[in-house]
């Protein structure tokens, strides 16, 4: 019983292996660009296929060369595997560098980053509030540096029918805080939003680091004791850089935390949604902090990359 189905494994492996590569091309272009490359290691044929441009065609986006036409610098490239990967490694700015394209590597899926000049910043262009300058680590030729404001208030819109569709999409802030604005934003956590249609994914942020928000905290509880607003006991660890309150009632929860990205900024998730297929409705996408009216400064924003999420 074991041999027979080796036979029939080996006879099947021997029948693809003696497919014409054109049909060997086919079958791949079904398949993903992870499986691509994976098939490629099977043969010399799948090889000599999985390289050809019927392959790699199917998993750039139907519209490419309008996409290239909108590039900021001229794209060049050898064959489609060549232009697949230089757009899955690295974005190409589009739109006069107001906004950037790439690809997902392991599913072509496409992927989008709205610089802070194509968004909503409530008092943006007020020069007390917020700056424009230019970083050499940022993508786009202009970010916009948060001088203070006690309104804090950051929207970006995309059309879905711009994404891949059966995917699933998360939005993200990207940033960074210079200086000590991370203290500015302990007091009060920040709220996301994605919205699509009738679906709203939200979140409950926080820009600021861990030890600032203990150490606001114990500042505030203790200003409030002085006022003799509050009565709770003193604790003497609050002194303490390690104090802890992660066990607090009063702690808000943070659905979403920032991480460290690999070009060096920082990003938050504001939310999630599903592309259908055919989809053609208004992603709105937010980052506030409005309740707390505390002042905030520091924070520098790159834009909101939209991107497929596993």
């Amino acid at each position: 019983m074991e041999s027979d189905k080796q036979e029939k494994g080996s006879a099947v492996g021997s029948d693809t292996a003696n497919l014409p590569e054109e049909c060997v091309a086919i079958m791949v272009s079904l398949t993903s660009p992870r499986d691509a490359c994976r098939l490629s290691a099977v043969s010399s044929t799948f090889r000599s296929a999985a390289e050809s441009d019927v392959v790699w065609a199917r998993f750039l986006p139907s519209d490419y060369i309008s996409l290239l036409s909108r590039a900021v610098h001229p794209v060049r490239y050898a064959s489609k595997r060549e232009l697949f990967f230089l757009l899955s490694g690295r974005h190409i700015l589009i739109d006069r560098g107001k906004m950037s394209f790439g690809l997902e590597k392991s599913s072509g899926a496409r992927c989008y980053m709205l610089s802070a000049r194509t968004l909503s910043i409530v008092w943006g262009d007020t020069p007390q509030y917020w700056r424009w300058i230019s970083l050499p680590d940022s993508r786009f030729p202009e970010v916009a540096e948060l001088i203070n404001v006690p309104w804090l208030e950051i929207r970006g819109k995309i059309q879905s029918k711009l994404l891949s569709g059966k995917t699933k999409y998360a939005a993200y802030l990207v940033y960074k805080i210079n200086g000590h604005g991370s203290r500015s934003f302990s007091f009060q956590p920040q709220e996301t939003a994605v919205i699509v249609g009738d679906h709203i994914s939200s979140h409950t942020v926080s820009l600021a680091t861990r030890d600032e928000t203990c150490r606001n905290t114990i500042m505030f509880r203790n200003f409030l004791r002085w006022r003799g607003v509050l009565t709770l006991p003193y604790i003497e660890d609050e002194d303490n850089d390690d104090y802890d309150d992660a066990d607090d009632d009063e702690t808000v929860d943070i659905a979403s935390s920032p991480r460290l990205r690999n070009d060096g900024w920082m990003e938050v998730e504001l939310g999630e949604f599903y592309n259908k297929e055919g989809e053609n409705s208004e992603v709105e996408m937010s980052f506030m902090e409005v309740k707390g009216r505390h002042w905030k400064r520091g924070l520098i924003v790159q834009g909101i990359e939209i991107r497929p999420k596993f």
